[in-house]
């Protein structure tokens, strides 16, 4: 599924917000930003303080406004950046932050979480500011540990009012965002799973090697907003491992089917830690049914193990029926030659002439013995020795008829090897 391209005049507005940028905080507010925050829990030793504050950004989350203006209102989500988009320049980078506010500002209809009444109240509190977070007493870690915190918790409220068109800008979920661990579960627990739409389309180049249908299932939006394609570590919570699709596996499966059957499978396991269990239960049985057709139309196991001893029992008989032939041929050959060179009776008184010469090529002519095929049925009668002068014995050398060289017993047929087993098709999950 291809998206439309989004419109320049969308793009333009998108990079004049991100020269303009949220300016720099001056000291004072910085100052009066860690003042609210701190009030009541400076004292407290750091670990008890931490989660002080932790508690209360939460609370100052919970409880903003992030309703819909009207009805109809559909909500935009941002991750990252935009890219592949035949207005940004190579090496360009432009925040999906921005190009989802020059959209919502653009289209009526359209909210964003940072325009929202909540979503300007927090972020007044420049909790991503260095300098917040250093008048805050935090490190860089846990400031932004904290900051993410808040933000994931007025994003779950801000999913659960959705209730229209889910529009996510950007091209793919990763899993450590919050549009991966918080909002779109969010939606999909809800049952809104089919209003999301991806405003970018996937990477390229994560949809190279694939047959169409492939390629079509992982553009998918109900596909994407379910399953990752980045590794992780095992850090990792339940959710990021359930939806990570190894590429290089998928690639590797035999069929479109095949690799259909795996990717629904893992929907069904993102299903199943949603409670979608209605989900589970179809995504379940169209897997099954796939598999249950690549195993009636792939040959069994033993057939597959008896298809080798089959070619090679019909091998054998031919091979040796082709040596069988080769080496009666020879032997009628040699005993032709035979023939011409044995001696002729002559009248009593008369001098035995030689025999004709037997014209043979030099390259057929061999000057040493050359062994009988080892599938001769017996092998030919020795030479005897031509009388042409009396007291002389000469032993004639063996004739090779013209194009047959120095012959030796055929080797026998190899077996074809096994046939392979069929690729697995859990993906390793």
């Amino acid at each position: 599924m291809s998206q439309e391209p989004l419109p320049v005049e969308i793009l333009d507005d998108a990079r004049a917000r991100q020269r303009a940028g949220d300016g720099e905080l001056t000291p004072a507010q910085v100052k009066k930003i860690a003042r609210q925050l701190r009030e009541g829990i400076a004292q407290l030793p750091p670990e008890q303080y931490k989660e002080k504050l932790r508690e209360r950004l939460r609370e100052i989350a919970s409880e903003q406004d992030v309703e819909l203006p009207h009805p109809d209102t559909r909500s935009a989500f941002w991750s990252y950046k935009l890219e592949e988009h035949p207005d940004i320049g190579v090496g360009e980078d432009l925040y999906s932050m921005h190009v989802a506010a020059a959209y919502a500002e653009a289209e009526e209809s359209v909210r964003y979480l940072e325009g929202t009444p909540g979503g300007k109240a927090l972020g007044e509190l420049h909790l991503w500011d260095p300098a917040v977070r250093t008048a805050l007493k935090l490190d860089k870690d846990s400031g932004r540990e904290l900051a993410g915190d808040a933000w994931s918790a007025l994003s779950q409220k801000y999913a659960t009012r959705t209730e229209n068109e889910a529009l996510f800008f950007m091209a793919e979920l990763n899993p450590g965002t919050v549009a991966y661990q918080t909002e779109a579960p969010q939606l999909r627990e809800d049952g809104k799973l089919d209003i999301i739409r991806f405003m970018y389309p996937p990477p390229s180049t994560k949809l190279e090697g694939f047959p169409p249908e492939t390629q079509e299932l992982l553009s998918r939006d109900a596909v994407r907003a379910q399953l990752h394609t980045f590794a992780y570590d095992e850090k990792a919570n339940e959710l990021t491992k359930a939806g990570y699709l190894n590429l290089d596996v998928l690639r590797s499966l035999p069929t479109p089917e095949a690799q259909r059957a795996a990717v629904l499978e893992l929907c069904a396991g993102v299903a199943r830690l949603d409670g979608r269990e209605a989900d589970v239960e179809k995504l379940t049985e169209e897997v099954l049914a796939l598999r249950a057709e690549q195993e009636a139309a792939a040959p069994g196991i033993e057939e597959q193990e008896q298809q080798p001893q089959k070619e090679q029992a019909q091998q054998v008989p031919q091979a040796q029926e082709t040596r069988q032939t080769q080496a009666g041929r020879e032997a009628q050959e040699v005993q032709e030659v035979r023939e011409v060179r044995a001696p002729q009776p002559t009248p009593a008184g008369h001098t035995t002439p030689a025999p004709p010469a037997v014209s043979t090529p030099a390259s057929a002519t061999v000057s040493t013995p050359v062994p009988a095929p080892a599938a001769a049925a017996t092998p030919a009668p020795a030479s005897p020795a031509f009388n042409f002068m009396p007291g002389v014995t000469v032993t004639p050398k063996q004739v090779v008829p013209a194009g047959h060289g120095v012959l030796r017993p055929t080797e026998p047929e190899q077996a074809p090897p096994a046939a392979a087993k069929a690729h697995d098709t859990d993906m390793g999950m």
